[in-house]
C-alpha cells in the first residue's frame, strides 16, 4: 500500500513497522478525526487460512481487554480484500529502542516494569496468555505510560484456575506441543521445547525484560538462536550481582525467581510479583518523578567499569537509581555553583563566627567533608556456584586472595580464588570430610585449616596457598580456631566447655578458661596486642548467644558490652582494637547480619542489612575487607501424592518468609499446619491441599514454631518463647485459647503428641547444656523424663508404644546412633547404626511402624528415603530433580507427604570500606 491510499476508510500516512503476523501502517480516520495504527497482513499471507485465524483470534483477544496499560482495539476488518486491525496508535518508542541507546535508572525501572506487569495480570485475569513478551512489545510514551501490544500469540485459556493444569490450546487456535512459538531470547523453557504454556511463561519473559533492563544485558545469549534456546533450556543466567555492583538483593531474588526455568517454582501470577516489586520499591525509598515523565540515565552515566564489551559493565545501585549519595561538603559545592557571591558572604560570617567561637577552619572543614558512616561501603560476589560452605571462609591479610570451602556430592574440597579475577584453584582435593578454622599466613604464603574425618578425629594443617603438600600441624583441636595476628598463636574449643590456648605449632598447650555457668563456647577471636580474645557462648539459660573477654595472662572472663544474640557464626577484632565485627542473628529481626559492636562501650552497628543470611567473616589486617558467606534461601509448602514427584503441588509461594522451615504437621482431615518467619518472628499457619484456606493462627506473641497435631485434630502443640524462654505450649486448631504446658529453665524443643492424646513428647536441654527426652501431659502438669542420656529428635510410633531418637553424646557429628525407646522410659529396645537418618533434619515412622522415613541429599537434590528397622538397606521413595527439603510430615495413612521445600546457595561475597 502505498501512503495516500485507502483501505476501508482510513487513509494511509506511511508505514511504522513490522509487528507479530502483518505490517503495520500509521493511517487516519477522517470520521473521528483521530490517528490510527493499522495491522495487516500481506498479500500472500491472506491465502494461509491458519495465519487469518490466529490474525483475527489477536484482535478478538485484545479488544478484550480493556486496560490504561494495553493497546486499545478499535475495529477488526475480515471482509476486506486485506484483513486489518485498527488500533490504539501510541507515539513513543519501544523499550527495546530505548535499551539499546540507555540505562534506565532504578526508579524507572520499576515505574515501567509496574505498568508493564499490570497489563499482563490484567489479561492472564481474562484468561489470555501474551506469549510473546519482549522489549520490542512494550511501547512507553513521553509522558511514561506504558502500553503492551501484539497480542498475536496469545492463547485463551478455558478457566483462569487451568493456568497451571496445561489446558489444551482451543480449537480455533492450532497451535498444540511441538510448534515453538515465540522470541528467541525471552521465552520460557516449556515454550522453547514446544510445550503448552500457561501464564507462567509470560511470568518468565517478563523476568527476562527486567534481567535487560537493570543490567543492560539478555540473561540468555549466543551466536544463534538455537545456542540462545539451549542457553534457556540448560544455562542459569549470570548472577545480577556480578553485573550491577550493590543490586538490590530482594530485587535480584525477585527476578533470580520469575526466571526459574521449572516453572512450579516461579512467581505463580504476575500480582504475587508486583506485591514483592512494590515491597521493595518502598524499601529502597524510590519515588516516581513529580512530573511523571519518562526519565533515563544515559548509560556511560552508569558505567562503573566496562571489561571485554559493553555487555559486562557494572552498575553501582546508586547510579541505576538515580538516588543521591552527596555529602553535606558536595551539596554545599553545588549551592556554591548556584548562588557564589550569596553563599560565599554568607560562608565568610559562618567562618569568621566559628574561628572567634575556637572551632576553627580545620574542625569545620573536617565536618563538611565528613560522611555518613558505611557511606562508601560496596560490596561485591565473588563466586557463583552457589555451593560454599557457610563459616567457612578466610581472606588474605593484603585482601587480594579468599580461601573457602566447596561442597559437591557430599564431599569437601579447599579453594583458593584471587578476589580481582575469574582465576580461582583447588588446593585441597575433595573428600567425605569437614574443613573448619581457616586462617592465611602473616605473608600470606599459607594457609591453615582444620579437618575433621568421618570419625570425628580434628588435625590441623598448612598449605602453600598455590598448592602443595600440606603438613599436619596439631591434632585433637575442636573447633573455633583462631590465629593471632603473626600467625604465631592458635586458640580453640575442645568438648564445648573449656578455650585453649598454643603455639601454631602445638607447643605450649594451656588451658585458658571454661565456659561459664551452663553456657558453652563456640568461637574466639585475637585481639590485634594478642593480649586477650573477643569469645563466643551460648548459653542454655536464656537460649541466647554472649560475648565475653578472656583475658590471656590469667584466663579471667568477664563479660563484653554487647547486646544478646540468637546465634553467632563469625567473630574477628577490628585492627586498632576499637571493636569487633561479627557475623550474628539479632533478636530482633532474627536475621543473620554483618555487625560491628565498638569497645569497651559495646554500641552496635549493622553493616549489612537485607534479606540474605551472612554465615561466617574474616577480616583482613587493615579493618577494610571482610569476607563472609551470604546464603539465600527459599523455601514454600508443597504437597505430594504418595512418593510421585509429578504429582507435587506447590500450596504457599511467599518469598523471604522460610516457610515451613521451622515446623510442618498434618491435621486427620487434610490440612497442613506450617510456619513462617517475617519481620524477624516466627507464626504458625495453617492451609489445605485445595489452596482455599491459608490462615495465620498466632499474632503478636513472640517466635511460634515447631508444630505438632494431635490425634483428634483439637489441638496444635508448640513451641513458643512468648513468655520469655521457649517452652511447651498448646492451643486449639484455629489458634484460640493458648496455654502454656511447660516452664522449666532450659531450652524445650521438638513436641510431639502421643497417638491416644495424653502426652506431650519433647527434648530438653538443661542449663548444663545436656539434652534429654522428657514427657509432659496434653493438659498440663508435673513433667516426667523418659531418657536419662544424652538424646534429642524424638519421633513416636504409629501404635504410640515406642520413640526414635538421637541417642549418645555426639562429637563433631559422629558417635550417636539412632535408638528406638518405650514411651514410658526405660533402657533401648533396638539401637541402629543409621548416620544418614541422623544427618536428616527431621526423620518419621512410616505408617506400618516397620521403618523410618528420612532426608539424605544425593548429588545436590534432597529426596525422602526409607530405612527398614529389620536392618535392611534404605530405599528411595522420591526422585526429584533439584532442590532442599527442609521439613516434612506424613500423613495419616501414609499416602502423601506435606514439605517445606525449596532451594539455597551460598556464595563468597567481600564487604569494602565499610567503616
Amino acid at each position: 500500500m502505498r501512503n495516500g491510499e485507502t483501505i476501508g476508510r482510513y487513509r494511509i500516512i506511511r508505514k511504522i513497522g513490522e509487528g507479530g503476523m502483518g505490517v503495520v501502517l500509521l493511517a487516519e480516520d477522517p470520521k473521528l478525526k483521530r490517528r490510527v495504527a493499522l495491522k495487516l497482513l500481506s498479500a500472500a499471507a491472506v491465502v494461509d487460512s491458519e495465519r487469518i485465524r490466529r490474525f483475527i483470534l489477536e484482535a478478538t483477544t485484545a479488544s478484550a481487554l480493556n486496560h490504561p496499560n494495553i493497546i486499545t482495539i478499535y475495529e477488526i476488518n475480515d471482509d476486506h480484500e486485506t484483513p486489518f486491525i485498527a488500533m490504539e496508535f501510541v507515539e513513543g518508542k519501544t523499550l527495546g529502542k530505548l535499551l539499546k541507546r540507555q540505562a534506565f535508572n532504578l526508579a524507572t525501572t520499576f515505574d515501567v516494569a509496574y505498568q508493564a506487569g499490570n497489563a499482563l495480570a490484567a489479561a492472564h485475569e481474562a484468561g489470555v496468555v501474551h506469549r510473546d513478551i519482549k522489549p520490542d512489545n512494550i511501547i512507553i510514551r513521553p509522558d511514561g505510560l506504558v502500553k503492551v501490544l501484539d497480542f498475536g500469540l496469545a492463547k485463551l485459556t478455558e478457566r483462569r484456575d487451568e493456568m497451571d493444569s496445561e489446558a489444551d490450546t482451543m480449537a480455533h487456535l492450532p497451535t498444540g506441543p511441538g510448534v515453538v512459538m515465540g522470541t528467541a531470547g525471552y521465552m520460557s523453557p516449556e515454550q522453547a521445547r514446544g510445550k503448552k504454556v500457561d501464564a507462567r511463561s509470560d511470568i518468565f519473559s517478563f523476568g527476562a525484560v527486567l534481567y535487560e533492563m537493570i543490567s543492560g544485558r539478555r540473561p540468555f545469549g549466543g551466536e544463534n538462536e538455537l545456542d540462545v534456546i539451549a542457553s534457556i533450556l540448560h544455562k542459569e543466567p549470570v548472577p545480577l550481582s556480578q553485573i550491577v555492583v550493590e543490586i538490590p538483593h530482594d530485587l535480584e531474588t525477585m527476578i533470580r525467581k520469575a526466571l526459574r526455568k521449572n516453572r512450579d517454582e516461579r512467581y505463580q501470577t504476575v500480582r504475587e510479583m508486583l506485591a514483592d516489586l512494590t515491597e521493595i520499591k518502598r524499601d529502597l525509598g524510590l519515588e516516581t518523578t513529580p512530573s511523571g515523565r519518562f526519565e533515563s540515565v544515559a548509560s556511560d552515566r552508569g558505567r562503573l567499569h566496562t571489561t571485554a564489551g559493553a555487555d559486562d559493565r557494572v552498575l553501582t545501585t546508586a547510579q541505576r537509581s538515580g538516588l543521591s549519595t552527596n555529602t553535606f561538603s558536595q551539596m554545599v559545592v553545588e549551592r556554591i555553583k548556584l548562588h557564589p557571591l550569596l553563599t560565599a558572604a554568607a560562608a565568610m560570617v559562618i567562618i569568621g563566627l566559628l574561628i572567634v567561637g575556637g572551632f576553627g577552619v580545620n574542625r569545620l572543614l573536617a565536618v563538611l567533608n565528613a560522611g555518613e558512616p558505611f557511606q562508601k561501603m560496596r560490596m561485591a560476589k565473588v563466586t557463583s556456584t552457589g555451593n560454599i560452605v557457610p563459616e567457612r571462609i578466610a581472606v588474605t591479610p593484603d585482601g587480594k586472595y579468599v580461601a573457602y570451602v566447596v561442597e559437591e556430592e557430599g564431599m569437601q574440597g579447599l579453594w583458593v580464588k584471587q578476589v580481582a579475577t575469574s582465576g580461582a584453584m583447588q588446593i585441597v582435593r575433595s573428600a567425605k570430610i569437614k574443613f573448619s578454622g581457616l586462617a592465611f599466613s602473616h605473608d600470606s604464603n599459607y594457609l591453615s585449616y582444620v579437618v575433621v574425618d568421618q570419625n570425628g578425629a580434628s588435625a590441623a594443617y598448612r598449605v602453600p596457598i598455590l598448592g602443595g603438600s600440606a603438613r599436619r600441624m596439631l591434632s585433637d583441636l575442636g573447633d573455633g580456631v583462631s590465629y593471632s595476628a603473626n600467625g604465631e598463636r592458635i586458640s580453640f574449643v575442645r568438648d564445648e566447655t573449656t578455650l585453649i590456648v598454643a603455639n601454631s605449632d602445638g607447643t605450649a598447650e594451656r588451658v585458658l578458661a571454661a565456659a561459664p555457668e551452663g553456657a558453652r563456647w563456640l568461637l574466639a577471636s585475637w585481639s590485634p596486642d594478642a593480649d586477650k580474645l573477643a569469645a563466643a557462648a551460648y548459653s542454655s539459660i536464656d537460649s541466647k548467644c554472649h560475648l565475653f573477654e578472656v583475658s590471656i595472662a590469667d584466663g579471667s572472663v568477664r563479660p563484653l558490652a554487647s547486646p544478646a544474640w540468637l546465634r553467632i557464626s563469625g567473630l574477628a577484632w577490628l585492627q586498632d582494637g576499637r571493636g569487633v565485627i561479627l557475623s550474628a542473628r539479632d533478636v530482633d529481626t532474627q536475621l543473620s547480619q554483618v555487625w560491628m559492636v565498638s569497645y569497651p562501650d559495646g554500641k552496635t552497628r549493622r553493616i549489612t542489612n537485607d534479606l540474605a543470611s551472612y554465615q561466617g567473616l574474616s577480616l583482613s589486617p587493615d579493618g577494610r575487607i571482610i569476607a563472609s558467606v551470604q546464603q539465600n534461601r527459599l523455601s514454600n509448602i508443597w504437597h505430594l501424592k504418595a512418593g510421585d514427584v509429578s504429582n507435587a503441588v506447590k500450596l504457599t509461594s511467599e518469598v523471604g518468609k522460610d516457610e515451613g522451615m521451622s515446623g510442618v504437621a498434618w491435621t486427620r482431615d487434610g490440612r497442613i499446619v506450617y510456619t513462617t518467619r517475617a519481620n524477624g518472628v516466627q507464626d504458625i499457619w495453617i492451609t489445605d491441599i485445595d489452596r482455599k484456606e491459608n490462615r495465620q493462627l498466632t499474632v503478636d506473641s513472640g517466635s511460634s514454631f515447631s508444630p505438632a497435631v494431635s490425634a483428634d485434630d483439637r489441638y496444635i502443640v508448640f513451641v513458643s518463647d512468648r513468655s520469655g524462654s521457649p517452652n511447651i505450649w498448646r492451643m486449639n486448631i484455629d489458634g484460640g485459647d493458648p496455654r502454656q504446658l511447660t516452664s522449666d529453665p532450659g531450652v524445650e524443643g521438638e513436641p510431639k503428641v502421643t497417638p491416644d492424646g495424653q502426652w506431650v513428647v519433647h527434648n530438653l536441654t538443661d542449663v548444663n547444656n545436656k539434652t534429654t527426652i522428657w514427657k509432659v501431659g496434653l493438659n498440663g502438669g508435673v513433667p516426667i523424663r523418659i531418657v536419662d542420656v544424652e538424646s534429642s529428635r524424638p519421633a513416636i510410633s504409629p501404635d504410640g508404644t515406642s520413640i526414635a531418637c538421637d541417642y549418645g553424646e555426639s562429637r563433631n557429628g559422629v558417635g550417636a546412633k539412632l535408638a528406638i525407646v518405650p514411651v514410658g522410659g526405660g533402657l533401648p529396645i533396638q539401637m541402629i547404626d543409621a548416620p544418614d537418618v541422623l544427618r536428616s533434619r527431621v526423620f518419621r515412622w512410616s505408617p506400618d511402624g516397620r521403618a523410618i522415613i528420612y532426608v539424605a541429599r544425593t548429588n545436590g537434590i534432597d529426596d525422602l528415603w526409607i530405612q527398614p528397622l529389620d536392618g535392611g538397606p534404605p530405599k528411595q521413595i522420591t526422585r526429584f530433580e533439584s532442590d532442599r527439603i527442609y521439613r516434612f510430615d506424613l500423613s495419616y495413612k501414609g499416602e502423601g507427604f506435606a514439605l517445606a521445600r525449596g532451594s539455597e546457595s551460598s556464595d563468597v561475597v567481600v564487604i569494602r570500606d565499610f567503616q
